[in-house]
């Protein structure tokens, strides 16, 4: 485990901040919740139903001011996150003066990470074992979506159990993937947005915890995307905070975000 952990914080650097995403600290205890009544259990599962349906957006920009404390060492970085569905993927981390520090790029198969200062290009597949060895199994390029953005895939809603929190200010709603998953939910009554997910393995070891403490909306398009996001969980020793730094936007971005330019003098390295 600490080998992977260094590994990403030093060779896949921009990969293993947001990949953190979807990894995170221990002693994460389960929500205590209590039971709806049976109209109101029918309710809640409309709400779920109504969130699931809502329109996603096809495109997203938007830069992060990126903290953590992971195995005692801590950080902050800014980054710029760009994604078009489904599954376009770019991620870059600056430097105090702005120039590009990192750079991360996916298409659904292969990733490219570059390393500016070390001159450096790394590739490989994404079901290759370089992969995995950022992303461990069973999680996927396609959760990451979803937990950035504070929205969930399709559910089997017969499958789904509600309740709600102590508070009575939300509904927890349980569910297992195919993945054989098992997804704790934490829908926010007043607004009706995921206020946390949680994510938990066959063994029901908690892998993820993701806390969205505030949204911000998008006048022109209606779309909500998370301003101020915490992880934690049980495969990284520590906390991940993302804070949205600058505008959001929603609009197509062009093909060549995601087609790297590589400087000819960058020593290329074919990852398995």
């Amino acid at each position: 485990m600490k080998s992977f952990l260094f590994r990403c914080l030093t060779k896949y650097l921009p990969y293993a901040l947001l990949l953190t995403l979807l990894t995170a600290c221990s002693g994460i205890q389960l929500p205590k919740t209590s039971p709806l009544p049976e109209l109101e259990q029918r309710q809640a599962l409309a709400r779920l139903k109504a969130l699931v349906n809502e329109p996603q957006p096809p495109s997203v920009e938007t830069s992060y001011d990126l903290s953590w404390d992971i195995l005692g060492q801590s950080g902050r970085m800014e980054a710029l996150l760009q994604i078009d569905e489904p599954d376009q993927l770019r991620f870059s981390t600056f430097d105090p003066l702005g120039r590009t520090l990192y750079l991360a790029v996916s298409d659904g198969k292969l990733f490219t990470v570059v390393d500016n200062r070390g001159a450096v290009v790394r590739r490989g597949q994404i079901d290759g074992a370089s992969w995995r060895s950022l992303v461990p199994e069973p999680l996927g390029l396609e959760d990451m979506g979803p937990l950035l953005a504070g929205r969930i895939g399709p559910v089997a809603s017969g499958l789904v159990k509600a309740s709600q929190n102590p508070e009575q200010t939300g509904y927890w709603f349980v569910w297992k993937d195919g993945r054989e998953l098992t997804h704790h939910v934490l829908l926010d009554r007043a607004q009706g947005l995921v206020a946390r997910h949680l994510l938990l393995d066959k063994n029901g070891k908690i892998l993820l915890d993701v806390v969205y403490l505030s949204y911000d909306q998008d006048r022109e398009t209606g779309y909500f995307w998370p301003k101020n996001t915490e992880v934690s969980g049980s495969l990284v020793k520590g906390k991940l905070v993302l804070e949205r730094s600058g505008p959001l936007s929603f609009d197509p971005l062009p093909v060549s975000v995601f087609y790297l330019d590589i400087p000819p003098h960058f020593k290329v390295e074919q990852l398995r």
